[in-house]
């Protein structure tokens, strides 16, 4: 599966990344933050950060012999 199909998987919207800081890009939800001082937070990652966190997902994958699915990333997925 290549990087736009990878891509394709999940939904966009303009935001900030909350890995690498990029501001006002194409960005996916990844999951919901409550920390312990208070506040909701929404956590959303770039294009490039999806892809990295995809790669790293399928590198685990190959190590402990399952199968790799893209698409996943976020709350409850594996």
């Amino acid at each position: 599966m290549d990087r736009r199909e990878i891509l394709a998987l999940y939904e966009w919207a303009p935001g900030n990344c909350f890995r690498c800081a990029r501001t006002d890009t194409p960005t996916t939800h990844l999951d919901e933050l409550d920390p312990p001082a208070g506040g909701h937070y929404e956590a959303r990652v770039c294009e490039e950060c999806v892809l990295e966190l995809e790669d790293e997902r399928r590198r685990y994958a190959e190590r402990v012999g399952s199968e790799y699915k893209p698409g996943r990333l976020g709350p409850g997925e594996a």
